[in-house]
């Protein structure tokens, strides 16, 4: 009967956190903003700063040349023309890649301000351990919430830094006018806290799916 029991229990758990949708926050909106402007003007500069800086380079190159080799001026000359023509075509299509991707980024940002909405993920926890990282697949945290459960928080995106982890905290998944999300930001409510122990890589069955829920508290990951 106990097994029945516990199989019924784990199966009445949603498998992952539920979101709510809300419109963004002022304080949203102006980190979206800021963004905006930050890829507008990466976009910018991988278009046109490269220019100098490959030519200024062409011509250090075609002067230890000339003073280093026998070979006529007019020789060296041409071959530094053709080849700075070659390398300037080169950079020029990858910087030319970078800027497009950002300004790729920078528009979803700017359809997401249009469509001011993002999906909520609110955790509040009691305690929380930290799993350790293998091979940089980002970091993970199980958080004990109420009702005996474990809300597993993972990837590149929640690295430790200021104020986080926490134990209250959102996940604020902005979404786009075609209801992609587009950014993650992070509603830290709460002061940085410490894991209650870290769970060493070698004693990990598994890595826990992003925002998956289990029955259990921190203790029975130990």
């Amino acid at each position: 009967m106990r097994p029945r029991r516990a199989r019924a229990k784990r199966s009445s758990l949603p498998a992952f956190l539920a979101p709510h949708r809300r419109r963004l926050t002022e304080q949203e909106r102006r980190t979206l903003r800021a963004k905006i402007r930050s890829l507008e003007g990466r976009s910018s500069r991988a278009r046109t700063r490269w220019i100098p800086i490959a030519g200024l380079v062409i011509v250090v190159l075609w002067l230890l040349t000339l003073v280093a080799s026998d070979a006529s001026r007019i020789i060296i000359t041409a071959f530094w023309l053709a080849v700075g023509a070659a390398i300037a075509l080169w950079v020029g299509r990858d910087m030319h890649e970078h800027a497009s991707q950002f300004s790729d980024m920078a528009a979803a940002l700017l359809s997401a301000l249009t469509a001011n909405a993002a999906d909520v993920y609110d955790v509040r926890a009691r305690a929380f351990v930290e799993f350790e990282e293998e091979e940089d697949e980002g970091a993970c945290y199980a958080f004990e919430i109420s009702g005996s459960r474990l809300v597993f928080v993972s990837g590149q995106e929640f690295y430790s830094g200021a104020r986080f982890p926490s134990l209250d905290f959102s996940l604020v998944y902005v979404l786009d006018e075609a209801g992609r999300t587009v950014d993650i930001l992070i509603d830290k409510r709460g002061a940085r806290a410490k894991p209650a122990f870290i769970i060493p890589a070698a004693r990990r069955r598994e890595r826990p799916e992003h925002l998956e829920v289990r029955a259990g508290t921190i203790d029975t990951l130990r």
